[in-house]
């Protein structure tokens, strides 16, 4: 039983809401935007694709734990969640098979996903092959400042707009009419908002990273970078989000005010920690705030339509 909790913290499942958010907005936006759709397949294209987006995130927070620990940034001094690799409880050659797992089973719950277009066949591969660069491999993302880059691509626009296409493929539409704007938009909004989960991790971790030559944004810039970027992810994110869904997602905004305030004011590591569950818990209200007015048909399809 002990093993089992520690297979499942090591999944961190707070960051599972990063992975699960994208799907269901890129299903929102096709159900507001698109045509013809059918309910019940639009909900089975979106299990594959939610259940191929949580074993990536999966593999990449495996990837992640094994990264750090060989890299020494998840040493003793870090504050924070306990990392199962960095403590003992999984051994490295055990997080390596459970990576190696997590992958084989994204590719097995997306081959029907896959099998729809080879391109999307393809952007499953490099969403594979991108969660597991992040922080190992010859060139990892996290230690040289693309992390945030990384959420906001893949996390937010490839995951949202890779749905709404597959989505749209399934019900089968051309590709030329797939609604592009709207779900890139909506694939931004969302990676901004999903980029203030990493960005709380890595203030947090200032001090741990730097002795170690983890590179991220906050390393290279401070604190003060990290608390400007915070606001402006907020504050661009709801604003696009907004232009695709309307104002229902909107009602999230004194939450973010309120949010942004107490991260302005935090200043030791362990201050930080609140904020990467407060970031995931935003996302989730503002995602289901999104599904439900392309629901109730409060999204604004004529001035989209129009462009």
């Amino acid at each position: 039983m002990a093993a089992l909790r520690t297979w499942i913290d090591a999944c961190r499942p707070k960051t599972l809401v990063a992975a699960a958010v994208p799907v269901a907005v890129g299903g929102a936006v096709i159900w507001a935007y698109g045509e013809e759709v059918n309910g019940l397949s639009l909900c089975l294209v979106l299990a594959y694709c939610l259940a191929f987006a949580l074993c990536v995130q999966v593999a990449c927070n495996f990837a992640n734990d094994l990264g750090d620990t060989l890299r020494g940034a998840d040493t003793s001094a870090r504050v924070g969640p306990r990392r199962a690799v960095a403590n003992g409880d999984i051994t490295p050659a055990q997080m390596q098979r459970g990576i190696w797992i997590a992958c084989v089973l994204a590719l097995v719950v997306g081959s029907p996903v896959g099998l729809l277009s080879p391109w999307l066949a393809l952007a499953g591969v490099l969403a594979i092959a991108c969660a597991l660069g992040y922080t190992l491999g010859p060139y990892p993302l996290a230690y040289n400042g693309l992390g945030d880059v990384f959420v906001i691509a893949c996390f937010g626009v490839q995951a949202t707009a890779l749905t709404a296409w597959a989505a749209w493929l399934d019900a089968g539409s051309s590709g030329e009419l797939v609604p592009w704007t709207p779900a890139l938009l909506a694939g931004l909004g969302l990676g901004l908002l999903a980029d203030n989960i990493l960005l709380a991790n890595n203030a947090r971790d200032l001090e741990t990273d730097l002795v170690a030559g983890k590179r991220t944004t906050v390393v290279r810039f401070g604190r003060g970078f990290a608390r400007g970027l915070h606001a402006l992810n907020l504050a661009a994110g709801l604003a696009c989000l907004g232009l695709v869904f309307g104002w229902l997602p909107l009602l999230v905004l004194p939450w973010a005010v309120w949010q942004h305030r107490g991260f302005r004011q935090a200043q030791h590591a362990g201050d930080f920690v609140p904020f990467l569950a407060q970031a995931a818990g935003l996302l989730l209200v503002a995602g289901a705030l999104c599904v439900t007015a392309a629901c109730l048909g409060l999204t604004p399809t004529e001035f989209w339509m129009s462009r």
